[in-house]
């Protein structure tokens, strides 16, 4: 499987299972700053797939400029209306985590906050998903907010990126 089959059959598997499943959702912002809105707030994905038409509505969004994010999840707090969005990469290798590529996403991540055309977030956190032998080894790794292992969310999706080795 080409690594480009094997992120994007990740990305669809993760953001599937966000949606359906209110245990998994919760498990992943209790992992983010976001954790203490988790039980108020919803995630906005029938709106992402509104402002998307025919992609994906999770996958590759672009703000002003050549800039994107992998995932975006954004999700709104009911009773204040506040919306906040996680940023959110899938690296199963090394070549996937180049300094420049983590700076891009933080610009990325920066540049939408501020677009009302992307449902107007006023905060975010940008989340890598990988093996937790490429977290534990890798200092490209540090420049996300969060770092979330791939043997953590098998607790929720069985053998998520267990079919593919990282490299050494």
């Amino acid at each position: 499987m080409q690594d480009n089959d094997f992120s994007t059959g990740l990305q669809q598997l993760f953001a599937i299972n966000l949606v359906a499943s209110t245990d998994f959702r919760a498990w992943f912002l209790a992992r983010t700053k976001f954790g203490r809105l988790w039980p108020l707030a919803r995630l906005l994905h029938q709106e992402q797939q509104e402002w998307r038409g025919q992609v994906p509505w999770w996958e590759n969004w672009r703000g002003n400029g050549r800039h994107a994010t992998e995932m975006l999840f954004i999700f709104e707090v009911e009773p204040t209306q506040l919306r906040f969005a996680l940023h959110t990469a899938i690296a199963a290798d090394v070549g996937n985590l180049a300094a420049s590529k983590n700076a891009l996403r933080q610009t990325a991540a920066q540049s939408m906050r501020d677009q009302e055309s992307l449902a107007g977030y006023t905060d975010f956190e940008t989340v890598l998903l990988a093996p937790r032998k490429l977290i534990d080894q890798d200092a490209h790794t540090l420049s996300y907010d969060r770092r979330i292992p791939f043997e953590d969310i098998r607790g929720f999706i069985p053998n998520f990126g267990a079919g593919r080795r990282p490299a050494a």
